[in-house]
């Protein structure tokens, strides 16, 4: 008996979409605001924001019965199964009459993949269009990118929080001036000394958060190897 072929992924239509209630510059001071409150000392002259795209994101769209309740879930029909994107929810509905020359991001996730993890009585299923404001910003020489929910105003970072470039030379002899000043009391006073030497060791490594960027540093480096 032949082999039967897998079966083609047949690409679905969208059927209807959330409207953008938030334009380009809404979406540039959010993503200001959201920006300066990752860190209090952040500057407007310390970073500089791009340009914006609109771009429309395909999420499968769940009616599902549960008890007594009628309950609507979102998951993203493209790109990998990313959190910010999984966590979509929306109070209102979305709109059947599509904007014109609507075109999504290309759709690579099924519905069916969803299933197990979906839970009530099937009352509904369809294809949805939910509107995203791409926006680079700039941090000394790195580029970083988020994404504003044009329909509700969330920001939503990708995988490059906002950070301020580690000063390794600045940050080494921060914790080597008070660790020969800590050893030198030691000696001098009594070896038990030592131990605290160490507690403030263990304290400044751990509060600069150098280990966390010592272990990305070598996940980076064995994904590129």
């Amino acid at each position: 008996m032949a082999d039967t072929p897998p079966k083609a992924f047949e690409k679905p239509e969208v059927r209807a979409a959330f409207l953008p209630q938030i334009d380009e510059e809404q979406a540039k001071a959010l993503t200001r605001e959201w920006i300066e409150g990752q860190n209090i000392l952040a500057r407007k002259e310390s970073y500089r924001i791009g340009r914006a795209v609109l771009v429309y994101y395909p999420f499968w769209e769940f009616i599902r019965e549960d008890g007594s309740q009628m309950k609507t879930i979102y998951r993203p029909a493209c790109g990998t199964l990313m959190t910010d994107l999984q966590k979509l929810t929306r109070a209102g509905t979305p709109s059947e009459e599509l904007p014109a020359n609507l075109t999504t991001l290309p759709i690579t996730i099924s519905a069916e993949y969803y299933y197990p993890d979906i839970y009530g009585l099937p009352r509904g299923e369809r294809l949805v269009a939910v509107p995203f404001w791409l926006i680079s910003y700039k941090i000394n020489k790195s580029i970083y990118m988020l994404k504003v929910d044009a329909e509700t105003g969330a920001v939503l970072p990708e995988w490059h929080p906002f950070r301020e470039p580690v000063n390794w030379r600045k940050l080494a002899l921060i914790a080597f001036i008070p660790l020969v000043v800590i050893s030198l009391i030691a000696i001098l006073l009594h070896p038990a000394l030592f131990i605290l030497d160490a507690a403030v060791v263990i304290f400044l490594v751990y509060q600069s958060g150098m280990l966390s960027r010592i272990s990305t540093k070598l996940k980076e480096g064995e994904n590129g190897s």
